[in-house]
């Protein structure tokens, strides 16, 4: 099924006499695409929204132009790419689309923006890591997590699925080191959402006995000649220097004033001898000393983060990008076990390979899976996972058909009812999962490594996510 989305403006748009047009993106959220089309029509390029349901789902395309033959609509691609950089430019025929065209879109839009939820029972430390970071709709969420660290560092054992991780931390900066310095850290990579290129930020909040030599006569001073917010980063900046000899290296005093005023250094080296690609980490410490900042890209300028960082702290931070918040408010707002971490990421294709490409977990591909992992002494370590999928028909779908029908076919596997919807868990005293639809999500518990859950203690962690509001 194909919708277009019509507004009033009064230039072309694609049918049977001038069937060819120019994708410019597509993305699964149609908030997504609208964000893409007010952003090119700024630059001066006239755009609009089809969506096409395809083998693997619904996807939105952000498309400009409407010609009659391919040459004029190469011409078009070249103006395209002339004004605004844009590359990976596509070639769409309205022939193969028109099908199950549906002219008033806006009437049949079913996705909600927001979720409605309670505050789910996180320490408030995380929130306030959350509120700093920048808001732009320029920007996705590729990729984000949040690690709580263990008050005493006797306990950072259970603590293991947060420093396990996969990050994008500076090179020579451990996670497990880092928890043990601070009392939270959260990282994002954002990805520009027309350009696709990314940075990475990490934003840390550190301990008051974080154990890095300051110079004990010193307290927060003007800035930027807080030596203090010097030490703490040059603590981390060494710690980058020290992993290898290369044959550029440079550390450079800045500052950046932001939700307050940061000072540290930016450090750059050429990690290859024979490419010429150099490397820059950004490593600011706050005047107030409690947070040290990590950015950075190899696509994005020097002064395009400055300009990031200057944002930091003015706005609702991650609670504004609804590919983290509409699933980290499903967490219960009253949690009995230790939180450990939460993490969400834009699921690829390599989800789909690894399996094996299944007729529903290509159907995943593009949209966000978030995660929050647990820890008891009874249970021991378990998850929590919520696979945003928009809309409850998707969910129908892509779960109540493709999933069930294809685990029915497993002996190991059995349908069990969850919150009045069919659900598919497993035999055995600790089930390796538990899944079922839930609105516009699939929610799975799941044990991991040592977890201890029984079926029963599966079904009470589900019942316990907010799971009976707006979808």
């Amino acid at each position: 099924m194909v919708l277009l989305f019509l507004t009033g403006c009064t230039f072309k748009k694609i049918n049977d006499d001038s069937p060819y047009a120019i994708q410019i993106k597509q993305v699964r959220s149609v908030y997504k695409a609208e964000d893409v089309v007010k952003r090119v029509r700024n630059i001066g390029i006239k755009a609009y929204i089809i969506a096409e349901e395809k083998d693997d789902g619904t996807w939105y395309r952000v498309i400009s132009g409407a010609e009659k033959n391919i040459d004029g609509i190469e011409k078009h691609k070249d103006r395209i790419e002339e004004k605004s950089g844009i590359k990976d430019l596509r070639i769409v025929n309205f022939q193969n689309i028109k099908e199950n065209l549906v002219i008033n879109y806006k009437e049949t839009k079913k996705e909600i923006k927001k979720i409605k939820t309670l505050k789910p029972d996180i320490p408030d430390k995380i929130f306030d890591v959350i509120s700093k970071f920048p808001d732009d709709a320029n920007f996705i969420v590729k990729k984000f997590f949040i690690v709580n660290s263990p008050d005493s560092l006797k306990d950072i054992r259970r603590y293991k699925s947060g420093y396990k991780l996969n990050h994008d931390l500076p090179r020579g900066i451990s996670m497990k080191s880092l928890m043990k310095k601070s009392e939270c850290i959260s990282e994002v990579i954002y990805e520009d959402n027309l350009f696709e290129d990314q940075v990475t930020i990490d934003i840390v909040k550190l301990k008051k006995n974080h154990g890095i030599e300051l110079d004990a006569g010193m307290s927060a001073s003007f800035f930027p000649s807080n030596d203090n917010q010097l030490a703490i980063a040059d603590f981390f900046a060494e710690l980058i220097l020290e992993t290898g000899e290369y044959s550029f290296e440079d550390k450079v005093k800045i500052s950046v004033s932001s939700f307050q005023n940061f000072a540290g250094y930016k450090v750059t080296i050429k990690p290859s001898k024979r490419k010429d690609k150099y490397r820059t980490y950004f490593v600011l410490v706050s005047e107030d000393l409690n947070y040290v900042v990590f950015s950075q890209s190899t696509q994005k300028s020097e002064e395009e983060i400055t300009n990031i960082i200057k944002t930091f702290g003015k706005s609702d931070g991650l609670n504004s990008y609804m590919e983290f918040y509409n699933t980290f408010y499903k967490l219960p707002s009253y949690i009995k076990d230790e939180f450990i971490c939460f993490t969400t990421e834009k699921l690829t294709s390599r989800y789909a390979r690894e399996r094996n490409n299944a007729k529903w977990a290509k159907k995943m591909v593009g949209h966000w899976n978030s995660t929050a992992h647990f820890y008891s002494e009874d249970k021991r370590n378990y998850v929590v996972s919520f696979f945003d999928l928009l809309v409850e028909s998707q969910v129908d779908y892509i779960y109540k058909t493709l999933y069930i029908d294809a685990q029915s076919k497993s002996s190991n596997s059995f349908e069990i009812e969850v919150n009045g919807k069919n659900g598919v868990t497993f035999k055995g005293r600790y089930p390796v999962e538990l899944s079922f639809p839930s609105g516009r999500h699939i929610v799975v518990t799941a044990n991991r490594s040592s977890g201890r859950l029984k079926l029963e203690d599966l079904l009470e962690v589900c019942e316990s996510m907010q799971l009976d509001m707006n979808s």
